[in-house]
């Protein structure tokens, strides 16, 4: 029997839903848009002969201190896509548009407006005359035309042109200095949120047009409020502010930002329970752990309006999960309320569809096609696939052990319980370190069945389906990575009801499409929605926050899940 109760923080995004199918937005305003000093690795050399050198920093700088369990898996924007990047591509950078903090309202950014053509088909974006990248080089259009080359041709382990570049645009140009053209494919009506995410975000002109640089060399200067200065991935990050910066985004309130990294959530808490830590963000979900740092004097645990899903990818290319028998065996055993509640405590709410409850159309798929868990509907799939209690499926799970906080081996060791409760079923685990991780799970060639967050790139359902199907899904493999041929009849439907969905202005006729979509996902199994789960930042009660635009308590992380870090101040 499922459980479900509807998280009332998802309902922030239903504001939007009618505006992602509108049109030109050009007429907004601009608005401003996760103890002891820790000594930082040596600087490694500057990013290019033409940099200017940055003012240096002042003695005893105002400093905070930020943990977290996430990891650097690449910060060169024409690739990256783990979330983690993408905050400190945020901070470092500024896309075409952008996110007021704390709320869904699009806002100028790089592009201090914007038009849209008739037909919906041609945006053209009119740049700020003072964008400065941190060592003083100016940005044109042509340049961000270069940007713009890099990630749509690039081909890295990241995907994120396949999932937020070709899959939209058709052609592209410098009209001028000052003037971006960019048109689409299909009129996606939701594209000014596409163009908010860090693969808009342009990098500094000295990296190359024909190789992508996952971690370039420090400093790394972007037209952002920050510039990193240092980082030595696995250990810190070190931001400094862009002395350069010409935007209207707050001007930070200290003077560094320091991101300590951790091998679990745990070690993560001690850390800061120490005075070692300032903030503690990404990832504490263990509910345990989260009520004794509640139980700190002076400590508040604060919870995120938002959170992410988790799901596992299924890679439709590789034994045994190429057969669909074995992908319905799967999504026929997982008990999600169990999940819920030996894991999380009952914090995590089941997902019976990726898209979740508040968003346009979410329905439960999952549940109404499986009707799971339901272990007799998995043993016939598995018998017509051709095992038996006597040859039983054998299948690898794999997981990044540190990137999603103690409570991940207990999850994967529950769901493996879970399949091999069918009993045709053995289940081997695998663990791997994230940044290797999160590339073998997207080039498709390692593992049949991995774990996976998700947090959307723009609040619209489209981007809880489309990137795991676009340009080889993340490692579904239902689509080829570089033509986005789909692989077999079934999925051209899924394609083609995709595309549908994100072209129609009528609410009701998108409401219908998604629940085709959503059932025919299902049935094929492209992804195995598993549950949601809140996010948390913790903190000492001497750091604030500008509370403006959002609830003090969660810091103003807003629909990006990311920490505006020129908005965090400390009394210390």
């Amino acid at each position: 029997m499922k459980r479900t109760t509807k998280w009332l923080v998802l309902l922030i995004v239903l504001s939007v839903l009618a505006a992602a199918c509108g049109g030109d937005s050009s007429t907004t305003t601009a608005a401003a848009v996760d103890t002891p000093d820790t000594t930082a690795a040596a600087p490694t050399t500057t990013a290019g002969s033409t940099a200017t050198t940055a003012p240096a920093t002042p003695d005893g700088p105002k400093t905070i201190i930020i943990g977290s369990t996430d990891s650097i898996a690449g910060l060169d924007s024409a690739d990256a896509y783990a979330l983690h990047d993408w905050e400190l591509l945020r901070n470092i950078g500024e896309a075409l548009l952008g996110f007021a903090p704390g709320t869904t309202e699009i806002v100028p950014a790089l592009a201090s407006d914007w038009s849209v053509s008739d037909d919906g088909l041609v945006y053209t974006f009119f740049l700020r005359d003072d964008i400065v990248f941190g060592d003083g080089t100016p940005l044109d259009a042509n340049m961000y035309v270069d940007h713009l080359s890099r990630m749509l041709t690039l081909d890295g382990s990241g995907g994120v042109g396949g999932a937020l570049g070709t899959p939209f645009i058709e052609a592209y140009q410098a009209v001028d200095d000052r003037t971006l053209e960019i048109t689409l494919k299909q009129p996606f009506g939701y594209f000014p949120q596409v163009v908010t995410g860090a693969p808009y975000m342009p990098m500094h002109p000295d990296l190359p047009m024909d190789a992508l640089v996952e971690f370039p060399d420090a400093p790394i200067y972007g037209v952002g409020v920050w510039m990193i200065t240092e980082y030595v991935p696995g250990e810190q990050t070190v931001l400094e502010p862009n002395p350069y910066y010409t935007g209207s985004a707050s001007a930070p309130k200290v003077d560094r930002i320091i991101i300590r990294y951790f091998s679990d959530a745990p070690t993560m808490a001690k850390a800061l329970e120490a005075g070692e830590l300032d903030i503690a963000f990404r990832t504490v979900s263990d509910p345990t752990l989260l009520e004794e740092l509640a139980d700190v004097d002076g400590l508040t645990v604060g919870t995120v309006p938002g959170g992410g899903v988790r799901f596992m990818i299924i890679n439709h290319q590789l034994a045994p999960t190429d057969n669909p028998d074995v992908r319905k065996a799967l999504a026929s055993l997982v008990d999600r309320d169990e999940i819920s509640d030996r894991v999380y405590s009952g914090t995590a709410e089941p997902l019976y569809s990726m898209i979740p409850v508040g968003f346009l159309g979410a329905n439960e798929a999952f549940d109404d096609v499986y009707g799971s868990p339901d272990i007799a509907a998995a043993q016939a799939f598995l018998t017509a696939a051709g095992y038996s209690e006597t040859n039983k499926l054998q299948i690898q799970v794999a997981y990044p052990p540190e990137h999603y906080g103690g409570t991940a081996a207990d999850l994967i060791q529950l769901l493996s319980e879970q399949f091999e409760a069918s009993g045709m079923i053995d289940v081997e685990i695998i663990s791997q370190e994230w940044s290797t991780y999160i590339g073998a799970v997207i080039g498709g060639q390692d593992y049949a069945v991995s774990l996976l967050g998700w947090f959307f790139d723009y609040p619209d359902p489209d981007n809880y389906l489309a990137p795991f199907m676009n340009s080889g899904g993340l490692g579904t493999m239902i689509t080829d990575p570089d033509t986005n041929e789909p692989i077999d009849a079934d999925t051209q439907v899924l394609m083609d009801l995709l595309v549908q969905a994100g072209i129609e202005t009528d609410v009701d006729a998108r409401v219908a499409l998604y629940a085709d979509l959503q059932e025919l996902y299902a049935e094929n199994v492209t992804t195995l929605p598993l549950f949601f789960l809140p996010e948390h930042v913790i903190y000492w009660d001497y750091i604030s926050a500008d509370d403006a635009a959002a609830s003090l308590e969660s810091l103003n992380i807003g629909p990006t899940f990311d920490l505006h870090y020129e908005l965090l101040d400390s009394s210390k």
